[in-house]
């Protein structure tokens, strides 16, 4: 597996927010990490990207602990919730600065601009651009880093019907480039039938893992169930 989430566990002050957590990914596959918020989902992303570390358990990418992973080996993109940006730069400005950073990656920007629908925001500064338009340039940035393993939380949000759309696509395109991707979300529809499997976690305990047949046959749940009607199910199990 590529990525291999062991036994994690991590609180806050005051919050259990992550309870012996495990789960695993692998390349090419799209994994849906869902949960109500405060289901422990950031925390989970947090740790993986290391803004955090764990309190117990351990974290491997590529069979590597990932605390020893050097940064300009740890190939993990991520899109943020609450993405952050140079206030003084344009977006086209923000796409070359990436590309400067990441010469190596394939991706032309022309490419990226015309398939996002960026072109008549290039000359704005972030705080000029609606909240979708900024996602999206969230979404373009993250595409141009080098990554093996690409990690969106909650990146549907602020995006219309049509930019959804984009987004799965480009998500499949990842997925036939061999990437691994963790898409979290809280939006159960968005991402019914897209993910090979899901880990659902609920007050930071895992209560299932698998693709969505497997975790209906395994729970005994009913065949046409909804992604959201499995994990309400669930959930009422838990508690």
């Amino acid at each position: 597996m590529y990525l291999q989430f062991n036994n994690v566990s991590f609180s806050y002050p005051e919050v259990l927010a992550l309870s012996s957590v495990s789960f695993e990914i692998e390349k090419g596959e799209i994994v849906g990490l869902i949960g109500a918020n405060g289901a422990g989902k950031t925390t989970a992303i947090l740790n993986i990207i290391r803004y955090l570390q764990p309190q117990n358990g351990k974290i491997y990418i590529d069979g590597i602990d990932i605390s020893e992973i050097k940064n300009e080996n740890f190939l993990v993109s991520y899109i943020a919730d609450e993405p952050i940006f140079y206030d003084e730069l344009t977006l086209l400005e923000h796409l070359r600065f990436m590309k400067a950073l990441y010469p190596d990656n394939e991706l032309v920007i022309e490419d990226l601009i015309g398939k996002l629908e960026l072109n008549e925001h290039l000359h704005k500064v972030p705080s000029a651009l609606s909240k979708g338009t900024r996602q999206k340039l969230s979404i373009a940035l993250s595409l141009l880093r080098n990554y093996e393993l690409l990690i969106a939380d909650e990146p549907f949000s602020g995006l219309d019907p049509k930019q959804i759309n984009i987004f799965k696509e480009t998500l499949f395109d990842c997925k036939k480039a061999g990437k691994a991707v963790l898409l979290s979300t809280h939006l159960l529809d968005m991402v019914d039938g897209i993910c090979d499997k899901y880990i659902m976690l609920n007050h930071g305990e895992l209560v299932a893992e698998g693709t969505k047949s497997e975790i209906i046959k395994v729970n005994n749940l009913n065949s046409g169930s909804t992604l959201e009607q499995i994990y309400l199910a669930l959930i009422e199990r838990s508690v």
